[in-house]
């Protein structure tokens, strides 16, 4: 499987998505998989390639600093998002790994998540529901809107919201921090990571941390720094 479009069918529908592979691949190494998810009416192409409002490098910044050590994949929604009724792009999304697993070297121990608004809407809902697949998620500016369905399988979680959003409200963010600090059993008390006032909260379930950057002097855009506290989390798994 070389870099490009390729597509499966998921629920009796044709769904699309785009990879990126390293230019100097090897079938013998394992590579993390990141999955950038877009926002609504943005296109997995924007996430793909970069040069969009909201993903200014390609996958919000996190193929710079991976660079070719991992391998990436943008999904594309439908109906301009997210909205995953009745688990429909959860199933897809399992399907796509499932089909890169295949072709592909992964190491199945680091699959990760990130998404801005209606994709950090739906990295809640992995988050929620495929730690079993996923090893931790990113959500950016998002809330459990796209569903949060109750699954005994944890999912590491760094989450980012600006107490300025005026389109998905800081409680709602909120409100998606807390139900991963509920599921992961971790307590209130949290400790500062990095250097943009994130924390990580203590005595999460063994090696699957909640973490969080309530950050000012923000909209509904991710913030510039989301990229390196985003590879920061999840290179500690």
């Amino acid at each position: 499987m070389a870099s490009g479009k390729y597509s499966l069918t998921s629920d009796g529908v044709t769904r699309d998505y785009w990879v990126r592979v390293p230019s100097a691949y090897r079938s013998d190494n394992a590579y993390p998989l990141i999955v950038g998810l877009h926002w609504r009416d943005g296109s997995a192409t924007d996430v793909y390639n970069g040069n969009s409002w909201a993903s200014g490098k390609p996958f919000y910044g996190l193929k710079e600093l991976y660079g070719e050590t991992g391998i990436f994949v943008a999904p594309a929604g439908l109906d301009a998002g997210w909205a995953n009724p009745n688990d429909r792009d959860i199933r897809f999304i399992g399907a796509m790994v499932n089909q890169l697993k295949q072709s592909l070297c992964i190491d199945t121990s680091h699959v990760f998540a990130t998404g801005f608004s209606f994709g950090g809407m739906m990295s809640n809902a992995i988050g929620c529901q495929m730690g079993d697949v996923f090893r931790a998620v990113a959500p950016m500016s998002g809330s459990v809107w796209s569903g949060c369905v109750a699954s005994p399988n944890k999912t590491a979680a760094l989450l980012l919201h600006a107490k300025e959003d005026a389109v998905v409200g800081y409680q709602f963010g909120e409100e998606a921090r807390d139900k991963f600090i509920a599921k992961n059993s971790c307590s209130k008390t949290a400790t500062k990571i990095g250097t943009n006032g994130c924390v990580i909260y203590q005595g999460c379930a063994a090696d699957k941390p909640v973490a969080w950057c309530g950050y000012s002097n923000g909209g509904h855009w991710p913030p510039g720094f989301a990229a390196t506290e985003i590879k920061a989390f999840f290179d500690r798994f």
